[in-house]
């Protein structure tokens, strides 16, 4: 099982390529309490599907921080317009460090370190107002993917970026008691014919699926005659069950690129949208209730 440390030291090994980006990085996280967390390399999908990665990312708090190197000089226009898209896709707040100053050389250390100090205490500041009015939920390293804690609080939502490492974990919120799955969707045994669904947001033999529409669209489109017929089949038993609904918990990587299932919403079949060869599944919520 990996630990906090693991996770720390292994983020700073993927910078050691990046000179100032190291740096900068590990002196904000030596400074920061250990009950925030921090991610190296924040994937952010932009509105036309291509993706970003912002440097350093605080999700409790949902601040991203962009490291300026010497090389960004080149690409003014393309930090803007990249900065601008992860704004619109996520409507989180960017600061920037930059390394070198208006005269085009780099900024003595002491003044990187005093720019580094004051976005910590920006940080410190946010969290500690989240703390007042009870918004913030500290950095549990070792239960962050269980289901336990998620559980406890009677609800999975988008808003709180929950995880799981495992499809079982994600199961026992909604009632499973076994021990092992490996479908692609599992039917919550409660009557109501709803499923949880796993599924991959990138192409994957007869399918290509991809999640669109600033999260709030499912596209699931055949790629040859086997997948059409698979998502006539679909169709049918979405007709059947009654537009049921699908709590997806879509395949994605962490910062250091391990396996999870994230919930990005519960979805339904948007019949009227949907042509012959594409199933397109609407987001109807972004909290779903455990169901034990």
């Amino acid at each position: 099982m990996k630990t906090k440390n693991d996770y720390v030291l292994r983020t700073l090994a993927k910078l050691t390529h990046k000179r100032w980006e190291l740096y900068i990085v590990s002196r904000i996280i030596q400074q920061i309490d250990h009950d925030i967390e921090f991610i190296s390399q924040q994937l952010v999908k932009r509105p036309d599907g291509r993706r970003a990665f912002s440097d350093l990312f605080f999700p409790q708090v949902n601040i991203h921080l962009e490291i300026d190197e010497p090389f960004h000089k080149e690409q003014k226009d393309d930090d803007a317009l990249r900065e601008r898209d992860i704004i619109e896709t996520t409507g989180h707040k960017i600061q920037r460090i930059k390394i070198l100053g208006q005269d085009g050389n780099e900024k003595d250390l002491a003044v990187i370190n005093r720019e580094v100090n004051n976005f910590v205490e920006d940080v410190v500041e946010i969290v500690a107002s989240h703390k007042r009015q009870g918004l913030f939920e500290p950095w549990d390293f070792d239960s962050r993917y269980s289901s336990k804690p998620v559980i406890e609080r009677g609800y999975v939502s988008v808003d709180k970026n929950d995880a799981f490492r495992t499809q079982v974990e994600v199961m026992k919120c909604f009632g499973f008691k076994g021990r092992g799955w490996m479908k692609g969707a599992w039917t919550i045994p409660d009557g109501s014919r709803d499923n949880v669904w796993f599924p991959r947001l990138y192409p994957h033999g007869i399918w290509e699926n991809e999640l669109v529409n600033n999260g709030t669209r499912i596209l699931e489109r055949a790629t040859d005659m086997d997948g059409i017929l698979s998502i006539q089949k679909q169709r049918d038993t979405e007709r059947k069950q009654q537009k049921r609904s699908h709590i997806v918990f879509a395949k994605s990587k962490d910062a250091l690129g391990s396996n999870l299932l994230r919930y990005v919403g519960t979805f339904q079949v948007n019949e009227i949208e949907c042509p012959p060869d594409c199933l397109i599944f609407a987001r109807i919520a972004t909290e779903e209730a455990v169901r034990l």
